[in-house]
């Protein structure tokens, strides 16, 4: 049986060594006084200063401070008696009820025991490191975050996606799109063990016994980093909450949802990985500045109105306060003209070619198209649209009838201009505001040349 020194290097263990070759990489450098030895006889690892046989003369005898678990399982359980020639298998009077047996009470292969600390050279991660990581994090997991929240809730939800539009929505929906982008990150962290933030600024989070967090343990750590680290993302209470825990790092203590739990470590850093951190990290303020003055913009044309110009007639329209307006494309390919409130979305759009259809040829023919996506009522009922003939229909939405729609043809020339505006939460979508902004758009329609009378001819 080999009786020979084991020592920790990281998460390797190198050995069986004689004394003789443990002075010899002590002098060469590769291990030092706070390396973590072991040899068979022995229940635990110990501290290399601690070992008197293999401390050479002249050698730095400062005990090397570890955290509280270290010191705990350093100490938890004395050591075994050594075996006597007289009882080949002792059984151990120390050992705990739990506790593997030696490899020394076996005939097998001595094979020394994982170190149950943190592996040396790495140590605890700073403050600013750990917060540039979460910021990083969670900036970037916001994107997808917001995505899934308009794309898939707002699709299931209309009511919610619209008032995801609405700039009023913006503090409430900060509280929102935080925890997912927290869920997002531990999804992340569950498939490769790290996050972008955590791999860019040199951070690595794992258990007290050097484990790796599943996903469900990291789930859990997101939710404690959310309630008392970013105080549940509430302004000014951010500030305090993420102040505590930054000074407690920075007094060497654990963050509040770390302690008796996970270890946060920092691996080393390059002049490559700090130039890339560092780049990624003003790119990505840059973009969030960016972002702040287009959401600037939206909230004062939402809150004080705008001007809109039809690119078609290049006539002008005073859009009233409280909608948005963006350019899109329908299924044919045609542009169409999108204006969002909080309850309503209408569409503008023309269809040309039309000179000798009728606008009541017209409505019967569109009206049987469209009759997949909605339901509306076969015949019209004129209206007036500041002193103009048009044609109006009502219905619903064939997929949800709850969502009423609001229809308004008119038509100029050889042109059919419609506005169809459909309502969320059974909401009659035919409201003031709806009416007013209608007045506007038609205003940008022009009037219909008179057909030239051919010389020689009266009327």
């Amino acid at each position: 049986m080999d009786e020979g020194w084991w020592y920790a290097e990281g998460e390797d263990r190198q050995g069986p060594l004689s004394v003789a070759q443990i002075h010899e990489r002590i002098r060469t450098g590769a291990i030092g006084a706070q390396t973590l030895v072991w040899r068979p006889g022995r229940l635990a690892w110990k501290p290399l200063h601690q070992v008197e046989e293999l401390v050479l003369p002249g050698m730095r005898m400062e005990p090397v401070l570890l955290p509280e678990f270290e010191s705990a399982a350093l100490r938890e359980t004395p050591p075994l008696p050594e075996p006597s020639a007289s009882d080949p298998t002792p059984t151990p009077q120390f050992a705990r009820a739990d506790a593997e047996p030696e490899p020394w009470l076996s005939d097998g292969p001595v094979e020394a025991p994982a170190p149950r600390m943190r592996a040396p050279g790495l140590p605890p991660a700073g403050p600013w490191r750990r917060f540039f990581a979460r910021i990083f994090d969670v900036w970037t997991l916001c994107v997808p975050a917001g995505f899934f929240l308009g794309a898939v809730v707002g699709r299931i939800w209309p009511a919610f996606g619209l008032w995801m539009e609405n700039p009023s929505s913006t503090p409430a929906l900060g509280l929102i799109i935080v925890p997912v982008a927290l869920f997002f990150e531990a999804i992340v962290f569950g498939l490769f063990g790290t996050t972008l933030g955590k791999l860019l600024f040199g951070i690595r989070v794992t258990l007290h016994d050097g484990g790796r967090p599943t996903f469900v343990q990291y789930l859990g750590r997101v939710a404690w980093v959310y309630l008392s680290g970013l105080g549940l993302g509430i302004p000014f209470v951010t500030l305090i909450t993420m102040g505590r825990q930054f000074f407690e790092v920075k007094e060497g203590r654990p963050a509040s949802y770390d302690q008796k739990r996970y270890l946060v470590h920092a691996t080393g850093t390059g002049v490559l990985r700090t130039g890339i951190a560092t780049t990624a990290l003003v790119g990505l303020v840059a973009g969030v500045v960016f972002i702040h003055h287009r959401e600037t913009e939206r909230s004062i044309r939402y809150y004080a109105g705008f001007a809109w110009t039809n690119p078609v007639t290049k006539l002008r329209a005073d859009i009233p306060r409280g909608w948005q307006y963006r350019e899109q494309s329908n299924t044919s390919g045609d542009v169409v003209h999108t204006f969002v409130s909080d309850s309503v979305v209408a569409v503008f759009a023309v269809e040309s070619g039309l000179d000798h259809v009728s606008l009541d040829e017209y409505q019967r023919v569109w009206v049987h198209a469209v009759r997949a996506a909605m339901e509306l009522d076969s015949r019209a009922r004129p209206i007036s649209v500041k002193g103009r003939f048009g044609l109006q229909m009502k219905g619903a939405m064939t997929s949800d009838a709850s969502r009423h729609v609001d229809a308004t043809l008119l038509k100029s020339g050889g042109q059919v201009w419609r506005m169809v505006v459909v309502g969320t939460s059974d909401r009659d979508p035919d409201t003031a505001a709806t009416a007013a902004l209608r007045d506007q758009l038609f205003q940008t329609v022009p009037t219909a040349a008179p057909e030239a009378t051919p010389k020689g001819e009266t009327i």
